[in-house]
């Protein structure tokens, strides 16, 4: 085949998007949650650091990018979306989203789907009457190509993780079983354009009038149940589709940018191995139960493991034992300009020392000129600051603090028990 066509048609597919309805109401659906977490910020820091425009156009950037590169991936693995069950994929998500919003998760979901098709099809061995009736099209769905596509997506996510999860992060003040403690919260939502194939048998002549593209020999990799007849063609067809992908995490015992960089390294790992399972279940049918169970558990452990790793440390911002701790700085305030950062120890304002939060905001704003004795890495500097009436600072809360979050950690297990245990009382 020539790989002219195939480009053209990809290229084309793909940048069709500001044509699909669909990807702008995700956007104004990101655009929502971005509102929503800038009041929270109003809430609690008094005004919000970065209006959701400009988050919902960073989101809306780096989506295009990531959306490339995934619709790249699934067009070289040829996955057609006609056969791994996104029918019943997406109600179950829209359950799981029941039972805690973080579950709306294709991991979760989709790996579900796939156990239960395994079984179907494992029972439809002994009992062919099984597949036979309404459960056949449940156990006709393609489980490696399923778990290939979650695999994509999750991989797609990591990068996106990489270059901007920690961008916007915003400051917060949590309560935790070390006290109150200052921390970030990271929330990005992400608009995906995606080019999807559907695997189509055409007559022989009308390939061409359907936009349709003959693949390489080679591909693809993860071949369907669709056969040619006489005077057919086995022929693909690209569709755009939209998906959109969000990220939550707290940054407590770290800064953002490590966080998010481990966060981004450990999910391309599960990524990377969930789509080694996909391959090894093509040629090894044994596999797929393993892989399909791997998709939700993999994802909630790596899950468990990080919030169990970041709020068993101990906290990057806490009040100090004497001065007071920078958690962060507002864009463009006089205390940025000035080169204040997160993390500095301000122990006096012109000379006079300060102990607790309240005695330095009552002391900063008492003066249009002030000079801060700051620590920074165990070394001394002197920072000058012309104060326009609000410097800008974030400091660390500290036991004083009247306003703060308190993060309840949940995992799938014991989440899934709890609503159990509600169900069983209520009856």
């Amino acid at each position: 085949m020539e790989i002219a066509p195939f480009v053209r048609l990809f290229l084309v597919t793909f940048f069709s998007f500001p044509r699909n309805v669909l990807f702008w109401v995700v956007i104004t659906l990101i655009a929502i949650q971005y509102r929503r977490m800038a009041r929270t910020e109003i809430q609690l820091l008094g005004r919000s650091r970065y209006t959701f425009w400009r988050r919902s156009f960073y989101s809306a950037l780096t989506g295009l990018a990531g959306g490339f590169i995934a619709s790249l991936m699934l067009v070289l693995f040829g996955i057609s979306l006609t056969e791994i069950g996104i029918r019943y994929v997406w109600p179950l998500a829209i359950l799981l989203l029941l039972v805690n919003p973080r579950y709306l998760c294709f991991a979760y979901a989709g790996g579900l789907v796939g156990l239960i098709s395994a079984a179907v099809q494992l029972l439809g061995r002994f009992y062919p009457a099984i597949i036979a009736g309404p459960l056949g099209d449940i156990a006709g769905i393609h489980i490696p190509g399923l778990l290939a596509l979650i695999g994509i997506l999750h991989l797609t996510e990591s990068f996106l993780i990489a270059v901007s999860g920690h961008l916007f992060a915003a400051p917060v003040f949590l309560k935790t079983e070390k006290g109150i403690v200052g921390g970030y919260s990271m929330q990005k939502f992400w608009p995906l354009p995606l080019v999807g194939v559907i695997a189509a048998v055409l007559p022989e002549g009308a390939t061409e009038a359907a936009e349709a593209v003959k693949m390489f020999d080679w591909w693809p990799l993860f071949a369907d149940a669709v056969s040619p007849g006489t005077g057919q063609s086995l022929m693909y067809v690209m569709l755009p589709i939209v998906a959109g992908l969000g990220y939550g995490d707290m940054a407590i015992s770290s800064a953002p940018h490590e966080k998010s960089k481990s966060s981004s390294l450990n999910l391309a790992a599960y990524s990377l191995v969930l789509i080694a399972a996909a391959f090894l279940a093509l040629f090894y049918p044994i596999v797929t139960i393993p892989a399909a169970l791997f998709a939700p558990v993999g994802h909630e452990i790596l899950i468990i493991i990080g919030n169990k790793r970041e709020f068993s440390r101990k906290p990057l911002y806490i009040a100090p034992e004497k001065g007071v701790q920078v958690l962060d700085v507002f864009p463009c305030s006089p205390a940025e300009k000035a080169g204040l950062k997160a993390g500095d120890i301000i122990h006096a304002v012109n000379g006079l020392p300060v102990e607790k939060n309240w005695g330095f905001n009552a002391l900063i704003n008492s003066f249009a000129s002030v000079e801060l004795d700051v620590e920074r890495d165990a070394a001394d500097y002197s920072i000058n600051i012309y104060n326009k009436g609000d410097a800008g600072i974030i400091l660390t809360p500290d036991e004083h603090a009247t306003r703060y979050l308190q993060f309840k950690q949940h995992n799938l297990f014991s989440a899934l028990a709890e609503k159990l245990r509600s169900k069983t009382h209520n009856t």
